[in-house]
C-alpha cells in the first residue's frame, strides 16, 4: 500500500501572525520610502531653484546691475504683462524649471500674456516684492522693521509702474536676502512682510494671507514649507537652500539683521 503523506499548512494563528508581521513592516517602510521620494523632489526643486536664481543674477549683471522686475507692464496701455520668469527666461533654457515638483497643483497665470511666450506661465516659485510691513513700528530684537524703518526692510525686487526697478547698490546684503522662494499654490505674489513664515516666527502671531491675519496657513503665510517641513528659496547673489523657518532680516534688503 502506498503511504499518503500530510503535507504540513499553517494554522490560523500563524497566518494572522504573518499577516501581523507584514503589516508592521509596511507602517515602517512606506514613511520611509515616501520620505526618500520627496527628498528627491526637494533636490530636483532646489535645483531649479538654483538654476532661476543664477538666472536672476546675470540679468542683473547684464543689466546695468538692476533687478528684473516682479511684474512689469508695456506703456502706454498696458495691454501686456512680463514676470520676471519671462525677463530672465533667455539665461534659463529649461522651461520646466519653472514647475516645481512637489507643487500638486500649480498657479497659472495667463492674463495679458505677450505673444510667443508660455501661456498660461507656471507660478510656483514667486519673487520677494514685500515693500516693508504695516506697522508703524515692529521691533525685533532690538531692531525696527516697521514703517519707520524705510525702504531698507523691502525685498528685491519691484514693480514697474513707469519707476526703475531695484538697483544692486540698494541691496547691501545680496548673500542674506531672499530673491525667490517656494510659494503656496494660489498665492503667487508677496507685497507684505507679514505675508512670509518669518512674520510667525518673530512675533508668534499669524503669518498673513492676502490682507489679513491667514487662518489656514498662520505659521507660513504665502511661503509653502513642502520638502520635508521647509522650503527652498534663492538669494540675490544666486546661491540657493533649503531653509526649516526663515527670519525676518532675510527677506529684507538690510545688512546685518
Amino acid at each position: 500500500m502506498l503511504k499518503r503523506f500530510r503535507v504540513p499548512a499553517f494554522t490560523l494563528i500563524e497566518l494572522l501572525v504573518v499577516i501581523a508581521i507584514i503589516a508592521i513592516l509596511a507602517a515602517i517602510l512606506f514613511p520611509v520610502f515616501a520620505r526618500a521620494r520627496e527628498k528627491a523632489r526637494q533636490s530636483a526643486c532646489l535645483s531649479n531653484v538654483k538654476q532661476l536664481g543664477l538666472g536672476i543674477a546675470m540679468y542683473t549683471q547684464d543689466n546695468d546691475e538692476f533687478m528684473p522686475y516682479n511684474y512689469e507692464y508695456t506703456w502706454p496701455g498696458q495691454k501686456e504683462l512680463y514676470y520676471w520668469q519671462d525677463l530672465c527666461r533667455p539665461y534659463v533654457k529649461n522651461e520646466s524649471v519653472y514647475t516645481c515638483p512637489s507643487q500638486s497643483v500649480h498657479t497659472k497665470r495667463a492674463d495679458k500674456r505677450p505673444p510667443g511666450l508660455p501661456n498660461p506661465l507656471i507660478r510656483d516659485y514667486v519673487a520677494n516684492a514685500q515693500w516693508g510691513f504695516s506697522q508703524s513700528s515692529l521691533i525685533v530684537n532690538g531692531k525696527e522693521y516697521g514703517q519707520k524703518a524705510g525702504d531698507e526692510v523691502a525685498g528685491p525686487f519691484t514693480n514697474n509702474w513707469q519707476n526703475p526697478s531695484i538697483a544692486l547698490a540698494q541691496i547691501p546684503d545680496t548673500s542674506g536676502t531672499i530673491a525667490i522662494f517656494d510659494a503656496r499654490s494660489g498665492f503667487d505674489e508677496v507685497w507684505r512682510g507679514e505675508q512670509v513664515d518669518a512674520y510667525y516666527n518673530a512675533t508668534g502671531q499669524c503669518a498673513w494671507e492676502w490682507s489679513s491675519p491667514s487662518k489656514n496657513y498662520c505659521k507660513e503665510g504665502h511661503t509653502h514649507k513642502r520638502h520635508n517641513e521647509g522650503f527652498n528659496v534663492a538669494f540675490v547673489d544666486g546661491h540657493a537652500r533649503w531653509v526649516r523657518n526663515t527670519t525676518l532680516g532675510m527677506w529684507t534688503r538690510r545688512a546685518d539683521d
